[in-house]
Parts: C-alpha cells; structure tokens; sequence
C-alpha cells in the first residue's frame, strides 16, 4: 500500500509500505506547529459509512482538548477532486455535528489524514481513532470516550421517531442487517463463514425474539433469517433515518458493516466477524461472534 501526503490539495507519493502509520516506539508525532495553528482538517483516505463512522468522535475529542480550534472536514467535492471518487459519507457522519465549524473544498498547508497513525506492534486490535489521535500527541486519558457519536436534527428525529412508534408503538425492537459480504471472504463467497455467521447471527435472533427493523442485500426470504418478527424494511430509507431508527434498538445484529459500528454508542451491537484481526475497525464494547 502507498503511503500519501496531501499539501495544498495535492497528492505525493511518500512511499510503498506494509503497514500504514508509525510504530509506537518510533516517537513520530504530529508537528507542534501544526497544532499551534489551531486549524484542523479531517480526512480519511477509506469511503464507506463505517470508515468515516469509526472516527467520528474526533472533532469532539479535537475541540475538548483544544478549545479554541476549528475543526473541518473535507467535503465531498474536495474528496471527489483529490481521489477521484464521489461520495458524501463524511456529510452523512458528521452531519449537524456541534463540533464541525465546516466542510472545506480546499485545505492549504498538509492535512494529516488517517494513515498518520500510532500502531501497536502487538495489539492490532486498537480502535483506529485512537491511533489517530495518539499521533495528534493525546494521552490515554483524553480519548477514552471515543466511540462513534451522530448528531441528528430535531427534523430527523421527528421522523424517526414517528416511524418508529407507527410500527411498533412503544415496544422495545431491534435492526438486522445483512449486508452483500454476508458469507464472503476476499470478496468471494465461502461456505465455512456462510454457514458460520448464519448461525451466529440466528442464534442472537433467537435469544431476542423482538421485532426487527431490518436490511438486508437480498430479499429477506432469500436468507436465512426470513423467521424474524419483521418489523420495517429500512433498505429505502434515507440513511440517517435508518441509522437513527438503529440507534433507537435495543440491539443490533449482522454481519460485519460499518453502518451498524457507526450506532455503536448508542445500541447493543453484535457482529458476525469477517476480519481477524479486526484491526483498526475495533470498535469497544461491540460484541463480536
């Protein structure tokens, strides 16, 4: 994989390496001068939900620790002309976030993106933000509450939450999602995680014998899970909106996907686990089958 830096909105090749960051007894640390300044810039080179999900308490964390800085995102049009590739995944995270002052088009100066980072040699399972930031100079201590965190509108939550009480009233529920890696390794399908993560994932279905909002990549029929209390299909509904209505769950179940990481702080979320090690994508307290 290649390492990048990105100075005034452009791409240089740093170098090729096997593991993205520093170790920790390396002692790189990002430049005080950069902190100094007090204008900080999020960005991550991955697309999905859940990597930007992942470290969504950081502008939090930012501004806790530096009270007087700005915090910006890239947005999707400065994305889109840096890599090439359109999405609004970061709007959808960090949407309505007290803690962002903007989305920017353009950064000048570098832009300290994720793969500056502090590894552990032998723990790989240390959640990505906090690699982040220990690169940023934080101590332990300051990024303990780092889980995902969403901010919703009261628009979105009149919303959800109306959808919510149309479909099940005041009754406890709770969201499955099976996404298109159901049963897939390396992109392929492979029987050994099928059949494993089917009955993983059954067995949490079983024990919670609620109703279930639930999206899945297929007809829900065509799964094993087609034995659910269905309560709403979110599959065309606005993410937000979904992910509200998840975040409202007493529990989350499925296969490993971003979006389900991403309420993590706010719902019991149990994930049929592709990688090993998960790595980076470590989330604390999700539990993992």
């Amino acid at each position: 994989m290649i390492f990048w830096r990105i100075v005034d909105n452009k791409f240089y090749q740093v170098n090729e390496v096997e593991k993205l960051g520093f170790e920790q007894s390396e002692g790189l640390r990002i430049p005080d001068e950069y902190l100094e300044s007090q204008q900080f810039t999020i960005l991550r080179m991955a697309h999905g939900i859940g990597d930007w999900g992942i470290i969504s308490a950081m502008p939090r964390l930012l501004k806790e620790k530096y009270p007087d800085c700005k915090v910006y995102v890239t947005s999707k049009e400065m994305v889109h002309s840096l890599l090439s590739y359109s999405h609004n995944n970061m709007e959808i995270i960090f949407k309505n976030n007290p803690y962002v002052d903007s989305f920017k088009d353009y950064i000048r100066g570098e832009i300290f993106h994720d793969h500056y980072r502090i590894y552990e040699k032998d723990n790989p399972n240390v959640p990505l933000v906090e690699q982040i930031l220990k690169f940023w100079q934080f101590e332990p201590n300051e990024y303990v509450d780092n889980k995902p965190e969403l901010y919703w509108s009261d628009k979105e939550i009149e919303i959800g939450d109306s959808i919510i009480n149309e479909t099940v009233g005041s009754d406890e529920f709770g969201a499955l999602l099976i996404s298109d890696r159901f049963g897939t390794q390396c992109g392929k399908y492979d029987e050994k995680s099928y059949n494993s993560d089917t009955e993983k994932i059954t067995k949490v279905l079983k024990d919670n014998p609620l109703p279930y909002f639930y999206y899945s990549f297929k007809q829900l029929r065509d799964t094993p899970f087609n034995f659910i209390n269905k309560a709403l299909d979110l599959r065309h509904m606005d993410i937000r909106i979904q992910l509200y209505i998840r975040s409202k769950a007493k529990l989350n179940v499925g296969n490993q996907c971003g979006t389900m990481q991403t309420v993590s702080r706010y719902s019991e979320v149990y994930t049929a686990q592709r990688q090993f090690p998960i790595g980076g994508n470590f989330i604390k307290d999700e539990i993992y089958l």
